[in-house]
């Protein structure tokens, strides 16, 4: 029996609204709750969707409604603050409901189910009723991607398990770290029992004067040997920090290199810079913060419990009077201050992510004379990151002085008392010197591990940052069973394929084509109508969520990935150009290529004569993505590449919109030969450059709704033929002008 989608949930009190309407809630289909009336008031409206209509009703009864019959196509039309679902009805767009942004989310998927149930096709109720995918379903807490998991929410335990396991390749320097720290604990107990040895046997009684020099001589022992140990470990500790470092960067950069393309489509680059640099460098002071701050702490609390202890028991006691306190007000602080250092994070993020956007794009910025502008933004940015730094800053600095003073008040306890003691001659004053000298030790390392919480958590989050990337497993990955791609003839189909990047958003519908070995194929359309999906699909950045594509008659996902791509020479709309010489760039795709080989597909590529003119010629170095080059110099570039690597499919995807017409025809000739025993796929910006395709596509709306030769398509003066006499027409006009 097929499962019904969640209408059983739709809320009881649109009982009345619904009735009224003739609607049973099992023809309910889709259903949605907006918070806004269409006039932009606060109300709690019912949308539904059955077989036949869309209505919006709210809980006296009152609606909004269309018949899907009627319904041309739906849209989420955003404003400020706000938004609406809209159907188009006789060309005209009406309002059916309105809402805030906080529900954008879900009635964007809507608007898709809406679609498919339109179409006639299944819709998917469940998927309307999701959270949101940046909100932590359990605390609520935002996320800072999609796929990531809550800072609040993760197990910070198995997050430091997994850190402690990055040392074992490195376990004999960690265990002789161990060891040179307990022996400094050690060794730190001595001169405290020494004074006490010092007053009362040689200063006070002067039973053992001779013992001076002893004693003095030992103390400096002791301070030399606590010196020497601290030092070893500190360049140990450095030695193993840096290797953990340098292990780490090496694997989260292997990791980024392996994800999909969706990864970035989801994940700022600012923000994986940073997490590469910065949260990688917290693993540096892993071991100094774990071993000589925790570690020795813990083990140097211990000792002197031990000895304060043996000293005198009653005296001990009063020195943990401040310890409840301490611990009470650590948790009650820490519980206060997370979510500030959760925004401290958010607001570096989103900082590192803004320059890196703006500087990458600091030409456009001087074009549009935009730096007041983007200095406005910047110090907006800037004034979150202070002010999130000002209240950490402001919760710590609280929180410390308050700890010094029940740490204080503690010694302040044990002068009361102790004075009594020597007073009373239950102790001698050698034995209060030295409990008052493991009384500092003591509260010292108390007083560091109440402010190690704040280390802890900012190096786990880092640590989890970091962890997140490795454990992200690729989209798109080769199944057990893929095979070896060693050669290949060039055919490729698409059969009834269907893709959105976004599931429950298609931008391709149904979409089937097949090109020959050594054909050419054109592909057209209005701008977001697909036609760069379709060159996504064929490179497998992505899969499909329905249908094959296949080359040689076999389906791409029973290929190895880097086997395919290395068979497929791609030239994008944007060239890309790496910082280094003119050669390696051209190179990239073939790094063992000779010097010959390079300059003749720069030639083919028609790059070889502004090549030479360069002052360094193949050997010139590039400033960054080109710089220096026109965009026509760099497109030549990005070109040559792909002939470099002489690939059997050929994907050029606009490449040629920004050249002058001269060398487009010179590039033109030269593919022209190249091209003709390698399958060809060109989206043209200039329809004319498409006269001599095999086939063209006429792609709109996600659906191919031409195809034939640039004759056969201008007979038919569909669609290609309107596009073809606007560019007629503008070209006209450019030529008039």
């Amino acid at each position: 029996m097929e499962e019904r989608p969640a209408c059983e949930t739709v809320p009881s009190r649109f009982s009345i609204g619904l009735d009224a309407l003739g609607i049973r809630k099992e023809d309910v289909l889709l259903w949605l709750t907006a918070d806004l009336d269409l006039s932009g008031n606060p109300a709690d409206i019912l949308v539904v969707a059955t077989s036949t209509r869309l209505v919006s009703v709210t809980t006296d009864g009152e609606q909004v409604g269309i018949e899907l019959v009627r319904a041309e196509s739906f849209r989420v039309r955003s404003t400020v603050g706000s938004a609406f679902l809209q159907a188009r009805v006789d060309g005209w767009y009406v309002d059916v409901a309105r809402f805030t942004n906080s529900r954008r989310h879900q009635f964007v998927k809507m608007v898709a189910q809406l679609d498919n149930l339109k179409a006639g096709r299944p819709v998917q109720a469940d998927a309307l009723h999701q959270p949101h995918p940046l909100v932590c379903p359990v605390c609520g807490m935002a996320r800072i991607s999609e796929t990531a998991s809550c800072r609040r929410c993760m197990k910070q335990g198995a997050v430091l398990f997994r850190v402690l396991g990055l040392l074992r390749p490195h376990l004999p320097w960690v265990v002789a770290i161990l060891v040179l720290m307990v022996s400094g604990v050690g060794l730190s107990l001595v001169p405290p029992y020494l004074t006490k040895i010092l007053v009362d046997e040689v200063l006070t009684s002067r039973r053992h004067t001779d013992w001076l020099i002893l004693v003095v001589a030992a103390l400096a022992g002791a301070e030399l040997g606590r010196a020497t140990l601290n030092m070893t470990v500190g360049r140990l500790s450095e030695l193993v920090g840096t290797r953990i470092t340098f292990d780490i960067r090496t694997r989260v950069f292997a990791k980024l290199q392996e994800l999909s393309v969706d990864y970035y489509d989801r994940n700022p680059i600012g923000t994986l810079m940073t997490r590469v640099s910065s949260n990688v460098e917290a693993f540096h002071g892993f071991v100094t913060q774990a071993g000589q701050g925790f570690l020795v702490n813990v083990l140097l609390i211990l000792g002197i419990g031990v000895m304060l202890f043996h000293i005198q028991p009653v005296l001990a006691c009063y020195v943990m009077i401040p310890i409840p306190f301490v611990v009470f007000a650590t948790t009650f602080f820490w519980r206060r201050v997370y979510p500030y250092y959760a925004r401290l994070w958010d607001s570096e993020s989103k900082l590192h992510s803004y320059l890196s956007s703006v500087l990458s794009g600091i030409r456009l910025v001087r074009a549009f004379a935009q730096e007041d502008r983007e200095i406005e933004r910047f110090g907006a940015m800037a004034r979150y990151l202070r002010d999130s730094h000002r209240r950490v800053g402001l919760s710590v600095g609280t929180f410390n002085p308050m700890m010094a003073f029940l740490f204080g008040l503690g010694g302040l306890i044990v002068w009361f008392a102790g004075g009594r003691h020597v007073l009373a001659d239950r102790i001698t004053l050698g034995q209060l010197m030295a409990f008052l000298g493991y009384i500092g030790m003591f509260y010292g390392p108390l007083s560091s591990l109440t402010l190690f919480s704040n280390w802890f958590t900012n190096f786990v989050t880092a640590a989890y940052r970091i962890f997140e990337i490795l454990d992200t497993e690729p989209s798109l990955m080769d199944i057990p069973s893929a095979r070896p791609l060693p050669s290949v003839k060039g055919a490729v189909s698409f059969e009834r394929v269907t893709f959105g990047y976004d599931q429950y958003y298609p931008v391709l519908k149904d979409v089937s084509f097949s090109v020959e070995p050594g054909q050419m194929l054109g592909i057209v359309g209005k701008s977001g109508s697909g036609k760069t999906t379709i060159v996504n699909l064929i490179c497998r950045f992505y899969d499909v969520q329905s249908g094959v594509i296949t080359i040689d008659g076999v389906d791409i996902r029973q290929f190895r990935v880097h086997d395919l791509r290395r068979h497929i020479g791609l030239v994008l709309q944007e060239p890309f150009l790496f910082r280094g010489t003119v050669a390696e760039n051209i190179a990239y795709g073939k790094p063992d290529a000779t010097y010959r080989q390079i300059i003749n597909a720069a030639k083919a590529a028609n790059a070889h004569e502004f090549i030479m003119r360069m002052p360094g010629a193949y050997d010139t170095m590039l400033g960054e993505q080109g710089a220096g080059l026109s965009g026509g110099e760099r497109q030549r570039l990005s070109i040559a590449r792909a002939l470099l690597c002489d690939p059997p499919v050929l994907i050029l995807d606009e490449a040629t919109s920004s050249v002058d017409t001269e060398t487009e025809e010179a590039i033109q000739e030269a593919l022209s030969v190249l091209c003709r025993d390698r399958t060809t796929v060109v989206i043209a910006h200039r329809l004319s450059t498409l006269r001599n395709a095999d086939m063209i596509l006429v792609v709109d709306d996600g659906r191919i709704v031409e195809r034939g030769s640039h004759t056969s398509l201008m007979e038919a003066r569909g669609l290609y033929w309107r596009l073809i006499m606007t560019q007629t027409r503008l070209t006209a006009i450019d030529a008039l002008s």
